[in-house]
């Protein structure tokens, strides 16, 4: 009899674990040849409410190719050409045209609110945000957008339920790692962790959370994941992914930010800190060997980055003052003296 409930309860384990992933795959905006024009549109729409301009573009583009007078698809492009702009400028100047065609459309006023917001008015800002959520309820993008303005202006409390929201409708890891900052600045590193840890093939997140396991003392769980992020980089398959081909951005204080946008630069970071966590190791030898790793990258930015790696070692110094000597070592050895033409 217990021998027929364990088995029982491995197929209902199987059994939910299967749904799990039917569930989270049927959940995802997807691509396919088997739809007409119709199809297209629709999931060009799904992948703008997640702010996947170009996929979105791609669709549209099908679309159009399939049927020419397709009014939606048009549209569509329109819109995802408006995210091509080079400037603050001709951005507002491409989103006011669409406006005047449809102010109703949910994803134009979350353009206007992301114009307002990234020239920090927050208050003209905000409306267009809550419009285009009220316009649209599955525009994950505007809720991640109404978190980042309330991020900024120090609510995290807000923040956490807007980007909670964007995480119910897709979750995704860009969204996951932002819940994870907001819980950073309350100090809730556990909730933090747990956040990165549920995004996989992700460098970012398996980078950001080493930081924290640097905190915790636990540098072997550091040096696990930024392994696994080195392994991510090098994969191809995996940094294809347009997830993975954003730029990642550091802010350096109220001013400046850091963005490392090329596959190299990112490379660069992440060999910079997973030496470091070789160091503190005392396993010097793989250290130097990813030291080179990074030199071989021969970066035009290098001195950028190592500032970067300098500012989030002075960081965890701030949090664990009895790090400072091995800190201060390490940069004297790899962050000031490096030359990448050697």
């Amino acid at each position: 009899m217990k021998k027929l409930v364990l088995i029982c309860l491995f197929l209902a384990v199987i059994i939910s674990g299967g749904w799990a992933v039917h569930f989270y795959q049927h959940s995802q905006p997807k691509t396919t040849d088997d739809g007409g024009a119709g199809y297209l549109v629709a999931h060009g729409n799904d992948f703008l409410n997640i702010g996947r301009y170009d996929e979105a573009k791609k669709l549209f583009v099908s679309a159009l190719t399939a049927d020419p007078k397709n009014v939606k698809a048009a549209w569509g492009l329109k819109k995802t050409e408006a995210k091509d702009s080079l400037s603050n400028n001709t951005f507002k100047i491409a989103v006011d045209a669409l406006y005047q065609q449809d102010p109703s459309d949910a994803h134009v006023n979350l353009f206007l609110g992301e114009f307002y917001l990234a020239n920090h008015e927050f208050d003209n800002a905000r409306p267009y945000f809550e419009q285009a959520i009220t316009q649209n309820p599955k525009l994950a993008e505007a809720h991640f957008d109404l978190a980042r303005l309330y991020y900024q202006q120090g609510n995290f409390n807000a923040a956490k339920s807007e980007i909670s929201l964007a995480i119910d409708i897709a979750p995704i890891p860009r969204y996951r790692n932002h819940l994870a900052h907001a819980y950073i600045k309350q100090n809730h590193i556990d909730a933090a962790i747990a956040e990165y840890e549920k995004s996989s093939e992700y460098p970012a997140s398996a980078l950001d959370v080493a930081e924290l396991y640097w905190q915790r003392d636990r540098f072997d769980l550091a040096l696990i994941r930024q392994l696994q992020a080195v392994k991510l980089l090098n994969d191809k398959t995996v940094m294809a992914r347009p997830e993975n081909q954003d730029p990642w951005s550091f802010k350096i204080n109220d001013e400046q930010a850091i963005t490392l946008s090329k596959l190299d630069e990112k490379l660069s970071y992440a060999y910079l800190c997973l030496s470091f966590t070789l160091y503190f190791l005392d396993n010097t030898e793989e250290a130097e060997r990813y030291i080179q790793e990074m030199r071989n990258l021969a970066i035009i930015s290098q001195a950028e980055i190592n500032t970067l790696v300098g500012m989030r070692l002075d960081a965890l110094v701030q949090e664990k003052a009895s790090l400072a000597a091995q800190v201060d070592a390490f940069k004297n050895l790899y962050l000031v003296t490096t030359d990448t033409t050697r």
